[in-house]
């Protein structure tokens, strides 16, 4: 079983598989815009300028984003997701969500999951609805495994299955892939990650961790799939924080990259 944070406690599912159910206390009513200038935003559209921030790359908004109410957020992720688990949570109770349910194991698609895996990148979001009650805001960070199973002609309609299982009046911020041995497969299912958001910009927003990723080497482990413990802190801390940004600008498809003002 894995050991988390203080702020969360783990509910076991019929294997033992663990669900990471987090709580923020009080969090700090100025946690959303503190932590909004060190993620990572270039709206399709629009623009954002991009400098240094807390060691990482991060963006200076011009203009404030609007005030948005604290709630919880769902994430449904692969082994990225489950190396992140020990900073995920706290990095978004830290930006100002009351809570999160997050389920990640490796090997997981969206439809597809190994014999140990109790769910499904489909069945994981009925199991954090069971157990936890639905979200308005979902992360979902899948891809590395389904690139490697359909045609890139079948990554629309995989990706467009999750995001029907989620459901109209939800909104899913999807992290992409970084796969640099198999450079193809990741533009093609980013390409098809990028063409979904546009057909459905009231719903889909891309956070580029391949930009990043590549960006940063120090953060990835030698199979140039995984992370290093830092480079799972940095993820978690970044997808916590575009999440707000997200919020802001949810009415536009929107892709979150890198651009050096250094």
């Amino acid at each position: 079983m894995t050991e988390f944070l203080p702020s969360t406690r783990a509910i076991p599912s019929s294997n033992d598989q663990t669900l990471q159910v987090s709580a923020a206390l009080s969090p700090p009513a100025s946690s959303r815009r503190q932590f909004l200038g060190h993620a990572l935003l270039a709206a399709l559209g629009s623009s954002a300028v991009l400098g240094a921030a807390t060691g990482w790359e991060g963006a200076r908004i011009a203009e404030a984003a609007p005030r948005i109410s604290t709630t919880r957020i769902s994430m449904v992720g692969d082994s990225l997701t489950y190396g992140s688990l020990r900073y995920q949570a706290e990095a978004l109770n830290a930006v100002g969500w009351a809570g999160s349910a997050i389920d990640g194991y490796g090997s997981r698609g969206i439809r597809t999951k190994i014999a140990a895996d109790a769910h499904t990148g489909l069945t994981a979001v009925d199991a954090i609805r069971w157990t936890s009650g639905d979200s308005d805001f979902w992360i979902v960070a899948l891809g590395t495994n389904d690139c490697g199973i359909y045609s890139a002609a079948k990554y629309p309609e995989v990706i467009a299955r999750m995001l029907d299982h989620i459901g109209d009046g939800h909104h899913v911020m999807w992290v992409n892939v970084y796969l640099p041995k198999a450079g193809a497969r990741q533009n093609g299912w980013n390409d098809a990650l990028t063409a979904v958001a546009r057909d459905r910009p009231e719903q889909l927003q891309i956070f580029d961790w391949a930009t990043l990723a590549e960006r940063n080497p120090a953060w990835i482990a030698q199979d140039n799939i995984h992370c290093t413990a830092a480079g799972y802190q940095a993820r978690s801390m970044l997808v916590a924080n575009a999440t707000m940004l997200a919020r802001a600008v949810e009415s536009r498809a929107t892709r979150f990259e890198v651009r050096s003002v250094r």
